[in-house]
C-alpha cells in the first residue's frame, strides 16, 4: 500500500497537470435505489415504486439462501425470486455479492480457494438466471468491518485488499463468461478513503473493474468533487468509471435537499451512476423514498424530479464564484445554492421551485446555503447573470467553501493558511489519503507526522496536546489588500469533549478575542480592517482536556453590513 509519504509525491508531481474543479460539459448521471427486496422487502413495493418511477434497483440474492447441500441452485420464494418481476417491468438490477455461505470457510468471507470458487460460480448462475441483472457489485464497504468476517476482519489492508482481488478476479472471469455486457462493480468503500484504494491498485484490483464504487455518506456535497479530484491522482483512476451506489440522509427535512446537491455536484465529478439508500424504511433512521405504506415521501418527490427533468442531460459547472453551487442541465433547468443573497427572475416564463418540486414566490426569492433552488425555463436559455441574476456577493472569504487540499492540485484558491502549532513552532498541515491510520477520518483531510490526532477538514479541526503542551490549528488570511470586513466563526465542540476547546482571533498577533467554547455558538467581530500583508488568525487549541475534541468550524470574511 501506498505509504502517506508516497501519496503526497503523487499528489505533488500531478498538481501542475491535475484538473481544476472548472469542468467541460458533462453527462448527468443515472439514477438508482438501493432495496431489499432480497431481505423479505414485500413485492408490493415493487409496484409503488413505479410511481417514482425507479429504472435502476441495487439489491441482493443471498447466495446461503440458493444453494441447497447436495450443490443445487434452488431460487423458489420471493427473496430469490423477485429479479423475474423487475425484467417484466423493464428495469436494471445491480446485485451485491457479499455474503458468505456456511458450507464454505464457515459462512465467513469467502478467502480459501474453494469458497473462492464457489462464490463465482454462483455469481454467474444468478447473472444466467436473472435477464435484469445488469451489474454485479462484489463486496460492500470492504474497508470497513462491518460486512466482512473471518480473517478479512482483522487484516490490514494490504491482506484485505489481496484476497479481495482474488474474490473479484474470481468473479469477475465468471460472469464475463456467462454474460460479457454485465459491469462488474468493486472497491465497495464506504465514504471515499484513498488509502484503501490506493491498496486496491497495489493488488492488481483494477484489471478487472469496469467500475469503482463509493458509498459517500461522509461527504459534504460541495466537497465531494474535491474528494473525487484527488481519487482520480492515484494511478489507473484517472478514467476509470465511478459509481455511487450508497449515499442519504436521516433528517427527513434536509433529505431533498441532500440528494439534489449530491446529484448536482457527482454530475460534474463525472460520477456515471448515483443511487439513494433506502427506497423502503430499513430500520436504520436513513430516509426512504417510500414509507412503510408506500407512499412517496419528499425526498421520493425529489428523487422523481431528478428522474423526470435531470438524468441524461448535458450538464456544465454555472457557479459565478467559490460560494455559489451551480449546475445547468442542458439550457433550461438550473439547480443553484450557496452563500445567501435575492435571486432575480427576468426573463419570460421563468419558474423557480424547491427540491421537491413546489413552487416558490418569485417576489421573495432568496439563495440558500441549505436549501437549493431549480429555476427553468419553457420557451428561452436560463442565463444566470441575464435572465437570472443574484444580488451582491457579501461574502470575501469561507473556510469551508474554499477548502483544498495543499500540493494536490484539488481544489485551488483557498485564501487561508491552515497549519498547527505546539510551543511556539508551526507545524505543516499536509494532505493525507483518509483511512491511513486507526482514528483518522475515512476520507481525505489535513495532518501531521508529528501528531496522530491533529487535524483540518472542509468544516471541521482537531486540536491536540502532548501533556500540557497544547497543539493547536490555525487557520491564517492574510490581506492582499487594504480591506474592512466583519468576521463570523461558527463553532460546535463535539458533544462528548470533556472541557470544550479554547478559540482565540488575532490580528496580525494582537488580541482580537479568547473564550472557551463548551456548545455550538457564533462568535463575530463587526467593521475589522486589515493593511497589505498583515494577518487575521483564528485559533482552536484544546481545552485543559484535549479528549474528544473534534469541532465544527467555519469562519467566514464578509463586506461590512450598512
Amino acid at each position: 500500500m501506498m505509504t502517506p509519504q508516497a501519496l503526497a509525491g503523487v499528489f505533488a508531481l500531478t498538481v501542475l497537470c491535475a484538473p481544476a474543479l472548472a469542468q467541460d460539459t458533462m453527462t448527468a448521471p443515472r439514477l438508482g435505489v438501493s432495496s431489499n427486496f432480497g431481505q423479505g422487502l414485500s413485492p408490493k413495493m415493487l409496484d409503488f415504486s413505479r410511481a417514482l418511477p425507479v429504472t435502476t434497483f441495487r439489491d441482493e440474492v443471498f447466495w446461503s439462501h440458493v444453494e441447497r447441500p447436495d450443490g443445487r441452485y434452488a431460487f423458489d420464494d420471493d427473496q430469490t425470486t423477485y429479479p423475474d418481476r423487475m425484467a417484466g417491468f423493464d428495469v436494471g438490477v445491480t446485485l451485491i455479492m457479499n455474503n458468505g455461505h456456511p458450507a464454505y470457510d464457515n459462512g465467513e468471507t469467502p478467502g480459501s480457494d474453494r469458497a473462492v470458487r464457489a462464490f463465482s460460480r454462483y455469481a454467474a448462475a444468478a447473472v444466467a438466471r436473472f435477464p435484469a441483472i445488469t451489474a454485479i457489485e462484489v463486496g460492500n464497504e470492504v474497508n470497513s468491518n462491518t460486512f466482512v468476517s473471518g480473517p478479512l476482519w482483522t487484516s490490514d489492508f494490504p491482506d484485505r485488499a489481496a484476497v479481495y482481488t482474488r474474490l473479484l478476479a474470481a468473479t469477475a472471469a465468471a460472469v464475463r463468461a456467462t454474460n460479457p455486457d454485465i459491469r462488474i462493480l468493486g472497491g465497495a468503500a464506504h465514504s471515499i478513503p484513498l488509502a484503501w484504494f490506493s491498496a486496491l491498485i497495489d493488488a492488481g484490483a483494477l484489471a478487472y473493474l469496469d467500475a469503482i464504487v463509493l458509498h459517500t455518506y461522509t461527504t459534504p456535497p460541495e466537497q465531494v468533487r474535491r474528494q473525487i479530484a484527488l481519487l482520480r491522482q492515484l494511478p489507473g483512476l484517472e478514467t476509470l468509471p465511478i459509481e455511487v451506489t450508497e449515499f442519504g440522509r436521516s433528517d427527513a427535512t434536509l433529505a431533498p435537499a441532500t440528494l439534489l446537491k449530491n446529484y448536482c455536484q457527482m454530475a460534474l465529478a463525472g460520477v456515471t451512476s448515483v443511487m439513494w439508500y433506502p427506497l423502503s424504511p430499513r430500520g436504520d433512521g436513513l430516509t426512504p423514498l417510500l414509507n412503510k405504506r408506500g407512499r412517496i415521501t419528499d425526498v421520493g418527490r425529489t428523487y422523481r424530479l431528478i428522474e423526470a427533468e435531470l438524468t441524461g442531460r448535458s450538464v456544465r459547472d454555472a457557479a459565478p464564484d467559490p460560494f455559489t453551487y451551480a449546475c445547468l442541465f442542458g439550457d433550461d433547468t438550473l439547480v443553484i445554492w450557496g452563500a445567501a443573497r435575492a435571486i432575480s427572475l427576468t426573463g419570460p416564463g421563468l419558474r423557480a421551485r424547491d427540491a421537491t418540486g413546489g413552487d416558490l414566490p418569485l417576489d421573495r426569492l432568496m439563495l440558500s446555503r441549505e436549501t437549493p433552488v431549480i429555476i427553468t425555463s419553457q420557451n428561452a436559455p436560463v442565463e444566470l447573470g441575464k435572465t437570472v441574476t443574484l444580488g451582491p456577493q457579501q461574502v470575501i472569504a469561507d473556510s469551508f467553501d474554499q477548502f483544498a487540499y495543499p500540493g494536490a492540485g484539488a481544489g485551488v484558491g483557498d485564501p487561508f493558511h491552515r497549519f498547527a502549532r505546539q510551543n511556539g513552532t508551526d507545524i505543516p498541515l499536509e494532505t493525507r489519503a483518509g483511512q491511513d491510520r486507526n482514528g483518522m477520518p475515512w476520507t481525505p483531510y489535513l495532518g501531521t507526522d508529528h501528531d496522530g490526532v491533529v487535524r483540518a477538514e472542509a468544516g471541521q479541526v482537531f486540536p491536540s496536546a502532548w501533556g500540557p503542551d497544547a497543539i493547536e490549528v490555525i487557520y491564517r488570511y492574510t490581506a492582499a489588500t487594504q480591506m474592512r470586513f466583519d468576521l463570523t466563526i461558527d463553532i460546535a465542540p463535539d458533544a462528548t469533549s470533556t472541557d470544550g476547546v479554547k478559540l482565540t482571533v488575532k490580528r496580525d498577533n494582537r488580541l482580537l478575542g479568547t473564550r472557551t467554547v463548551t456548545t455550538a455558538q457564533t462568535m463575530a467581530f463587526r467593521n475589522l480592517t486589515l493593511q497589505p500583508g498583515t494577518t487575521l488568525d483564528v485559533i482552536i487549541g484544546p481545552g485543559n482536556s484535549a479528549e474528544r475534541d473534534l469541532t465544527d468550524l467555519r469562519v467566514t470574511l464578509r463586506h461590512p453590513a450598512p
